[in-house]
Parts: structure tokens; sequence; C-alpha cells
């Protein structure tokens, strides 16, 4: 493995890490990138990697976490050892990405070097813990609809990346355990090929693991939905301002006719939080800066098709259930065409 660079991020590691890298060496792995994320126990073990000719340790003293420790070593790698080598393939430390996986995946990178190279664990397994099942499978389908890319195996360490496309990597958000999902929505937004690789599914009785369940798993939930969260927030503004400017004008327009008042009323509102809405969403959500009247004409007519859409989807069902009020089919109705505006918007008006 002479054209691929292993980098494996640590923290209080234990004996599986030295086993790691002398399996990997006796596997023909030239440079093993080893990163001591601020440990403060079996301080030891790094002692022995100095022994390493084929090793670099990098080390610093506060522990920053396993985003900052990865592309710490990317940096690294940039710097000093990209003209030898055609990528890096990113390891955990606890022995859970086994070494005839790790060269699977560096033999992928090698043959598809357009590609981000995947490692994909198995939750069908019995042995994977019902928790670990679910929550893989609730955050593939909330990948796939959020972002459009269909990966089985989101949270997966093992993972090879091209020298390409290291800059991405270096560009993602995130210090801890989010820096996976959001290193994973940063080449998906740049339409980057995403190859799955299947690999052992391997589960300790007693995990080295750092993941916190509860707050590495919040952590990446705000990171899975954090575009999501700034398309609610900027359409909610929208709404604030289209109420505000519809009743400013049906106050002070009162004496004319009702009717025409609304009507002239809704347009105008419309329109203005209509453009306002445009704006947020395309610098501030999907952030295109792509110029041109083509993008506005679409966010107004996608604009238009969703009032008409609301209103005779709310007269059809309040026509069906008249004891039901407007009010409440308004409110399903609109969220559900919320949720679908979040695609068409994404794909067909800002194609981020």
């Amino acid at each position: 493995m002479n054209d691929v660079v292993v980098l494996i991020p640590c923290y209080n590691p234990n004996k599986k890490l030295l086993q790691l890298i002398s399996d990997l060496i006796k596997n023909d792995f030239q440079k093993i990138i080893v990163v001591n994320d601020g440990s403060n126990r079996n301080l030891d073990i790094f002692n022995k990697l100095k022994e390493y000719k084929n090793i670099d340790l990098l080390e610093y003293k506060e522990n920053k976490g396993k985003g900052y420790a990865l592309k710490y070593g990317i940096n690294y790698y940039l710097e000093n050892l990209k003209t030898e080598y055609k990528g890096i393939v990113m390891a955990d430390a606890d022995l859970q990405h086994s070494v005839p996986d790790i060269i699977n995946i560096s033999l992928k990178l090698l043959g598809n070097q357009d590609s981000l190279i995947l490692g994909r664990r198995n939750f069908n397994a019995k042995k994977v813990p019902l928790s670990n099942k679910l929550g893989n499978k609730i955050t593939s389908i909330i990948f796939s609809f959020l972002y459009g890319s269909h990966v089985h195996d989101t949270q997966t360490g093992l993972r090879g990346v091209p020298n390409r496309y290291l800059n991405l990597c270096l560009e993602s958000k995130g210090k801890r355990f989010e820096y996976e999902m959001n290193m994973l929505i940063k080449f998906t937004k740049n339409h980057v090929n995403i190859l799955e690789v299947p690999i052992s599914t391997i589960y300790f009785k007693k995990s080295d693991s750092k993941f916190n369940k509860v707050t590495d798993s919040i952590m990446i939930y705000q990171a899975l939905f954090t575009e999501y969260i700034k398309y609610g927030l900027t359409s909610f503004c929208a709404a604030i301002v289209d109420i505000i400017i519809f009743t400013f004008f049906v106050n002070t327009f009162n004496t004319m006719n009702n009717n025409l008042t609304i009507i002239i009323g809704t347009v105008l509102a419309r329109t203005v939080s209509g453009f306002l809405n445009f704006n947020l969403t395309k610098y501030l959500v999907f952030k295109t800066h792509e110029k041109g009247e083509n993008m506005l004409s679409k966010f107004y007519l996608h604009t238009f098709c969703n009032m008409t859409a609301s209103a005779i989807l709310v007269m059809l069902l309040h026509n069906l259930f008249p004891m039901i009020h407007e009010s409440y089919f308004k409110l399903v109705v609109d969220t559900l065409i919320y949720l679908v505006g979040y695609k068409i918007q994404k794909k067909y008006i800002f194609k981020a």
C-alpha cells in the first residue's frame, strides 16, 4: 500500500492501537499518521509508536475532538505528503475497522479517484444493538430526504478520500463526531460520487468508543438539520413580514371594498415577503450566489403554485368535512406544502 496513507485519530487509546499499527505495517502500509488528540492516559503507547519509522505522530495537549484531529492530520498530509501519495484512509483506533477492510477501502480509493469511499456496516446483523440499528436507519432516511443522496451508513468512520477532495474535508465544519456528518453533507452538496463498500460490523461487549450517545447524537442531528432549520427560520421571517404588510394595508384602506382590499393586500404582502424570502433562502440557506432573474421568476412561480394549491386543497377538504374549521385544514396542507417546497427549491430553483 505504497500510495495510500492511513490517518488514525485517537484519544486515550489502549493496546488495540498498537495491534492495529503492527498489522497495518505487516500489510505493507508505508505511511501512517496518528493524531494524539490531547490524551491524558496510556501515554506509554505513544512512546512506543515513536519507535516506528512508518508513523508520523502528531500531538497537542488539549483534547479537541475527533473532527479536529482528522482535520489536523489532513492539513499535515497536504503540507508534507500529498505529492507522494494518492489519498487518505481514515480509520478508528479501537479495531472496529479490521485491517482487511482498511486494505479493501484503500484499493477502492486507488481505483476510484473521483469518489468518496465509505465503509458500509451491515446494520441488519443480529449482533448490532437495536439502538444503533434504528438510529442509523432513521438518520439514513432523513439524510436521503434532505440532501437527495441515499447513504446507508452515514456515521461510518472508515472513509477513503482522494487528494482532489481533501480540501472539502478541511472546509467541513465540526470538531467532534458531528464533523463526519458535515463532511458527508459537504461532499453531497459538491456532487461528489459516493461509493459504499461493505465492511465487517464489529461491536465489542465493552466499547472503547468515546462517542457520547446523548450529547454527540444531538450534535450530529443538529448538523443534519442545520440547513432545514435555516429554511424554516427564513420562511418564518417572511411570514411575519407578510402578516405585518397585509394587516397594515387592510387597516389603512379599510374604506375600500372589503374583498378588493383583501386581494390587493394579499398580493402586495406576498410580493414583498416573497422577495425577502427569496434572498434569505438563496444566500443564507442554500448559499447560492448565481445571478439571474430566471431564478427569481421560478421562485415567484413556485410561491404562486403554493398559494393556489393551498387554497384549492383547503376548499376541497372543507367541502368534504364542513364540520371542521378551515384553519385546521390550512395548517395541515401548508405544512405538507412547506416540506415539499424545501425539496423543490433546493433541486429546481437554487440547484444547491
